[in-house]
């Protein structure tokens, strides 16, 4: 299942230092720890080629690949941006490589940034390939990186190993061809990730969902219709986001939303939960703009995204020939992803020097317009939701969120506008 685009994310950890014991202790302890977790994700180091002979791109390592890793020095606020505040998006770029060194027939599959913040702390930006990770195998390497520079043992627990067999993956839809000739059109082998520009003047904002707002929407979703509707807190807060984007009229037309779904254990056979590679699909959820906007908006877009999740008990595979051509053709809707989830974990890694003061997806939000949802840095159940707008957008959008929550605190609604 191939997706030829990168994704770029960073993480702060705030963990004083002066700029020589940087260089002294915590580079070389993570250089180290790097180099043995990739021995166990060898095929990072490597390169995603379309070799003539073959249908599909395949991951080549040889002996002597290596992994590109930038270390930079940072005279900007750490705090600044490692906060939830509305800031422009630019600021966080020179964070990350944001584009992997792409030919038309060769692609890096890793490259790597820290960026020191002397005195404050420092940053650990990482871009992969998408046609190679999806997010939970993104973060397993994350999550193994950290262990093992943590504990000094390379060893790895039986939940971080990863596993390589492709063969466990069964295809009877033949889901791989319709991929592939979607990649090909117009008859292009071409390896080069298609990264959208972002608008000018776009910002980024985080949102916070407490654990008490998520189930104040939970009860005012469930007053407003069936108890059969699928209520999780990702529900919840992507609904809720859906509501706050279409009443704020930010992309001038319909919106549609599309939700990724870890296939591991929905195929049939499953396969194991640490399956190391692209193993997630989108599914699209729609509803009508109208139905959004009015009094019963969320429940509306959680009813949407119930349907949905409950046609995948049918297979996890089923409608998405239909989604894919969908998606490729001109539309006047709007399509936004949603990119990670609270079930990842971004905060639980750890290097030994306690938990992130931030983890943030740059580009995939940045210039695609995603929504960005993961748990919450606390871990008391709440999540942050992550977007990037225009500044003019962002303002509307921001003031529509806050007014939501307090109105449901209060009891009552402020206006149509803001009814949930």
């Amino acid at each position: 299942m191939v997706e030829i685009s990168s994704g770029s994310n960073h993480l702060f950890l705030p963990v004083p230092h002066s700029k020589t014991h940087f260089l002294d202790s915590f580079l070389p302890r993570l250089k180290h720890s790097l180099s043995l977790t990739l021995q166990h994700f060898y095929p990072l180091a490597g390169n995603l080629t379309w070799p003539p002979e073959s249908e599909k791109p395949v991951i080549l390592y040889v002996n002597g690949d290596s992994v590109s890793l930038t270390i930079a020095e940072s005279n900007n606020d750490f705090y600044h941006l490692s906060g939830n505040h509305t800031r422009s998006i630019t600021e966080s770029h020179p964070l990350v490589v944001p584009h992997l060194p792409v030919s038309d027939t060769v692609a890096p599959v890793l490259a790597l940034q820290v960026t020191a913040f002397p005195n404050c702390g420092f940053s650990i930006g990482f871009t992969m390939h998408k046609a190679v990770v999806d997010g939970k195998s993104s973060m397993m390497f994350m999550k193994s990186w950290a262990s093992i520079c943590k504990s000094g043992d390379s060893s790895l627990s039986p939940e971080l190993v990863p596993f390589y067999d492709r063969t466990v993956i069964k295809d009877p839809l033949g889901m791989e061809k319709v991929y592939l000739n979607n990649l090909l059109k117009p008859n292009n082998r071409s390896l080069m990730v298609m990264d959208p520009i972002a608008p000018s003047n776009t910002v980024k904002t985080t949102f916070g969902l407490s654990r008490a707002d998520i189930e104040r929407l939970r009860k005012r979703v469930l007053t407003r219709t069936t108890p059969s509707l699928h209520v999780s807190t990702s529900v919840l807060t992507c609904a809720y986001v859906w509501v706050c984007l279409v009443r704020a009229d930010v992309k001038k037309k319909r919106i549609r939303l599309v939700f990724t779904v870890d296939c591991r254990a929905r195929l049939d056979p499953p396969i194991p939960v640490t399956y190391f590679g692209n193993c997630f699909v989108g599914h699209m959820v729609r509803a009508e703009t109208s139905e959004i906007k009015g009094e019963d908006g969320l429940a509306v877009a959680v009813e949407a995204f119930s349907k949905v999740i409950r046609g995948l008990d049918n297979g996890v595979l089923v409608g998405m020939k239909k989604d894919i051509s969908v998606l490729s053709e001109e539309t006047d809707q709007a399509t936004i992803g949603i990119a990670w989830s609270p079930q990842i974990g971004v905060y639980g890694v750890d290097f030994g020097w306690g938990r992130p003061a931030k983890a943030e997806m740059i580009i995939s939000i940045d210039r695609t317009g995603a929504i960005s949802v993961v748990e919450s840095r606390d871990g008391a159940g709440g999540v942050e939701v992550g977007l990037a707008l225009k500044k003019q957008e962002m303002d509307v959008f921001a003031s529509l969120f806050s007014n939501g929550l307090k109105a449901l605190g209060i009891g009552f609604r402020f206006s149509n506008e803001i009814c949930i």
